[in-house]
């Protein structure tokens, strides 16, 4: 097997892109079958991620920032142990941004000093040289200002998870860049909702799927959406949790 080519072999590995334990124990193998394995777990980082192991993925995430970065957030006398910069750039392979897990990381172990880190970490994810294929942006995730490059790394954005009450910048900001959206996840929230969701529905060009998650009996901002899709027909399902919190 060592001998296969490396299209070969990448296309082996993508049948095991789940089995992280698996393609753990082959990246050790050799140089190459590490070339092929490492953007393969990297694609989406967040996934699965275990609480134990939130400080070490932060650490390698904030591995990969200047010395002159990591000076900045080391005046704080910050909790975190810095790496030495890996060998691969683990960050130019993601392909999926889950917003609210790195705001959820950095607010835990950071606390009052959270937004100097979380502007030094979006900046490895968000720039000019990265593309993504999914994003996540819930409630939690509350950066008010405008976030330098996403007009460039969401351009091609085919999933989108959001809650409906998702700040007027970071919404604006999706509508004028995501026009591709395929497959739209919405977390319907009993209150503020923002009316600018449903121009960020009239703005998709290839949507055919739209999951509405609500958690309310009734919903009046679920309706409208819901009829707003009938009028586009785009096909969407409706997931109703009485009484649970997300």
């Amino acid at each position: 097997m060592s001998n296969l080519n490396r299209d070969v072999l990448y296309m082996i590995f993508e049948q095991l892109q789940n089995d992280k334990n698996t393609l753990y124990s082959c990246l050790l193998v050799n140089k190459t079958w590490c070339e092929i394995i490492i953007p393969i777990l990297w694609r989406n980082p967040w996934e699965s991620l275990k609480k134990e192991n939130e400080v070490l993925l932060l650490s390698v995430i904030i591995s990969h920032l200047s010395n002159v970065s990591k000076n900045e957030i080391g005046k704080y006398k910050l909790l975190i142990n810095f790496y030495k910069k890996p060998s691969f750039n683990y960050i130019r392979f993601c392909r999926y941004l889950n917003l609210n897990d790195i705001q959820r990381i950095i607010n835990n172990l950071y606390k009052e000093f959270s937004l100097i880190v979380l502007d030094e970490v979006l900046s490895l994810f968000i720039n000019d040289n990265m593309k993504f294929t999914h994003l996540f942006v819930h409630q939690k995730f509350d950066k008010i200002n405008p976030i330098c490059g996403a007009e460039s790394c969401f351009s091609g954005i085919e999933y989108l998870s959001c809650s409906t009450n998702i700040n007027d910048t970071i919404l604006t900001e999706l509508i004028k860049t995501c026009k591709s959206i395929k497959e739209l996840e919405l977390i319907i929230r009993a209150r503020k909702n923002n009316y600018g969701i449903v121009k960020l529905i009239e703005a998709q060009k290839k949507l055919f799927n739209v999951n509405l998650v609500s958690f309310s009996k009734y919903d009046l901002f679920c309706d409208i959406l819901e009829n707003l899709l009938i009028t586009m027909q785009i096909p969407y399902n409706i997931l109703r949790y009485y009484g649970r919190k997300f």
